[in-house]
């Protein structure tokens, strides 16, 4: 698929953290008293807000409201971010796109200065035109940050290429207007985000032939 512009989601697109959010899930369910969760059954519930998936693990607001709650996934989270590597060929495709002169940019909902430091992190920050992330811990927002980013772009929506892994990724491209695809190794399952009715593959490494043009178009 030739395009103009790349718009990278993060967080489980990018970053494999998928397998750390079940484990604290899970700490956290536990030191309530509830059923812990598998991977299968994050990646069939998690949604946005995320207030709607914690009610389906089990979580009660009238104990614990979600801002509590919230916090407390963060704090772990935050401690332990960096035990988490990027996905197998993220870094490849990154810099394939690069060789290309393919601008790129990531729109996330991790809050925006930790997100800086992730990226930072792996060495990927001169990749990328644009980082935008969140401005609380909440994920949301992320829709609107997108509408006004693509509204800044001095590029057609139909030239723009989004990549997330979620069916929220998919309808934040629909509210940008430009095209996606989806990998099914993130926070949803496979099942789910065929759903969305676009390109969904099992890794990053399978979707490169998918983003990447053979002439380099």
């Amino acid at each position: 698929m030739a395009c103009r512009h790349i718009v990278w989601d993060w967080n489980g697109t990018l970053w494999d953290d998928t397998w750390l959010c079940v484990e604290i899930n899970n700490h956290m369910l536990q030191r309530r008293g509830l059923a812990g969760i598998t991977p299968e059954i994050y990646r069939d519930r998690l949604c946005f807000p995320v207030t709607d998936y914690y009610s389906q693990i089990g979580f009660d607001y009238e104990k614990d409201p979600y801002k509590t709650l919230a916090e407390e996934f963060i704090e772990e989270y935050e401690r332990r971010r960096f035990e988490c590597a990027l996905q197998p060929g993220a870094r490849e495709l990154i810099q394939s796109l690069q060789d290309r002169k393919i601008p790129q940019a990531v729109l996330s909902a991790y809050q925006h200065d930790t997100l800086l430091q992730a990226v930072d992190h792996f060495g990927l920050t001169d990749f990328f035109a644009d980082i935008i992330g969140l401005d609380d811990i909440y994920a949301a927002g992320k829709v609107e940050n997108g509408r006004k980013y693509i509204a800044g772009l001095d590029l057609a929506p139909e030239n723009v290429l989004f990549i997330g892994d979620t069916i929220h990724d998919f309808d934040v491209a629909q509210a940008m207007g430009v095209d996606c695809v989806l990998v099914a190794n993130g926070h949803n399952s496979r099942s789910r985000l065929e759903e969305c009715g676009v390109p969904v593959f099992d890794s990053i490494d399978e979707m490169k032939k998918f983003v990447v043009a053979p002439s380099g178009g």
